[in-house]
């Protein structure tokens, strides 16, 4: 495990988050492809939670340490406000993936720009349609990277946001359920997460990804689980 500090916040990173390398061991991207792809991923997965811990410590909240793993990320933090202010909360929740898809679209921008040269403009085409293997073959691999982390911000980023159990769209929906269902927030978002967990992994498995729907399906059986132990 890697420990040290980032803009005053403790951080962590297991090795489990070398996991991810699976995602693109088949996808024929080489020794520096993968690297560059997990490097991307890593900083991705980074802006991401440093989105929840700027936030909460913007707020007046305490930020006990950032840890990336093999599933993404999780930071842990405490306000004297949290079980008063849903507002605040639902805020810290959303501020991931909102600071890591704010930042991958100035990327983006950038490069439509022309900043970063021709290649990367014609192969990253949008956020959603990124060449990486022609990006490979020419051997451009700060394009490569610039790519990979647009592609994985943009699209993990939205995705967080589903309100699926272990992801952020779950905490905020719970947030929102407790303005009218005090007490069983979280456990009405949970049966809500249950649902849409299905609906995604059949979208992702019938389109040939076989890793995701596992993750989703897990993600909201253990929300789920936890929510009605709470009560």
């Amino acid at each position: 495990m890697l420990k040290f500090r980032l803009f005053g916040f403790p951080l962590q990173i297991h090795a489990t988050f070398l996991i991810l390398a699976i995602f693109v061991l088949d996808a024929g991207f080489g020794g520096i492809g993968i690297a560059l792809w997990m490097a991307a991923a890593l900083f991705s997965v980074l802006v991401h939670e440093l989105g929840h811990a700027f936030t909460a410590r913007a707020l007046g909240g305490t930020v006990d340490r950032v840890t990336i793993h093999g599933i993404g990320g999780t930071t842990f933090w405490s306000a004297p406000w949290m079980n008063r202010s849903l507002g605040k909360r639902f805020l810290v929740a959303a501020a991931g993936s909102g600071l890591e898809v704010a930042l991958a679209m100035g990327v983006f921008g950038l490069v439509q720009a022309g900043v970063f040269g021709f290649e990367a403009e014609l192969f990253i085409e949008s956020p959603f349609t990124v060449y990486l293997g022609n990006i490979l073959q020419d051997e451009l691999w700060v394009e490569f990277f610039l790519g990979t982390f647009i592609w994985i911000s943009v699209v993990w980023g939205l995705l967080n946001w589903l309100p699926i159990g272990g992801l952020d769209g779950s905490h905020m929906l719970a947030v929102l359920l407790e303005k009218v269902l005090p007490g069983r927030g979280r456990f009405h978002a949970a049966v809500i997460g249950l649902v849409v967990a299905a609906v995604a992994a059949w979208w992702f498995y019938d389109r040939g990804y076989r890793f995701a729907p596992i993750i989703f399906l897990l993600f909201a059986v253990q929300e789920f689980s936890a929510a009605r132990a709470q009560g």
